[in-house]
């Protein structure tokens, strides 16, 4: 059956316009992947500047319903980039929690750290989550006093867990040494704080430290 001249410039109209709007949303989409590849350094560096800075790692985009974040795949590295700027702003090196926002803060930044190192798939990520945990564990137990060896137990856990994704995290390496240490001072079985390790290490490494974007 032959189409009429007229069926088929209509045709020829609707697979033109489609083609447009198919070329327009590569473009717009394209804009945006340029976007979050200029974003993501740029904030770093805004974030090592002033890491209290709001708004960091989330730039415009023409078109977000496409995802072009997601295409790229840097969902993770933007959840783990706020983790890590939740954790320097509960300022970890103050070790007097007066201000009700501090310990708030020091909580998300514990709940954004775990779900890094529970949800992601990079062992190097998930491990520097999992011992930034840790480093919140021996913060707490600077100023917390009841449930210590629970506490204890907990941060050891994590650090360990943080060597086992990924044994080249020295940092984690470093803090487990002293939480093992703060065990055997506070006399924790094993069952809670496991193997001995060599003594070393006088404090904290790494606490709310990581820039974001380097070292991970």
């Amino acid at each position: 059956m032959t189409l009429p001249a007229w069926s088929k410039r209509a045709a020829l109209l609707v697979g033109a316009v489609a083609c447009l709007v198919s070329a327009a949303l590569l473009a717009v989409l394209a804009a945006d992947v340029a976007a979050w590849r200029t974003a993501l350094p740029a904030d770093d560096v805004r974030y090592r500047i002033d890491p209290e800075q709001e708004g960091l790692w989330a730039p415009e985009l023409r078109a977000p319903w496409l995802r072009a974040g997601t295409l790229l795949g840097v969902r993770d590295d933007v959840v783990f980039r706020g983790a890590v700027q939740a954790l320097r702003l509960a300022r970890l090196d103050d070790p007097i929690v007066s201000d009700p926002e501090t310990a708030v803060l020091r909580n998300v930044a514990h709940v954004l750290l775990q779900g890094v190192a529970t949800d992601d798939d990079d062992p190097s990520r998930a491990s520097r989550a999992a011992g930034l945990v840790g480093v919140l564990g021996l913060a707490r137990l600077v100023t917390e006093t009841q449930d210590r060896e629970v506490l204890l137990g907990s941060t050891i856990a994590n650090l360990r867990a943080a060597l086992e994704l990924d044994p080249s995290n020295d940092e984690a390496k470093y803090n487990l040494e002293l939480a093992l240490q703060r065990a055997r001072g506070l006399d924790v079985p094993e069952a809670a704080g496991g193997r001995n390790a060599a003594p070393g290490g006088q404090g904290v490494k790494g606490a709310g430290a990581g820039d974001p974007g380097g070292g991970y």
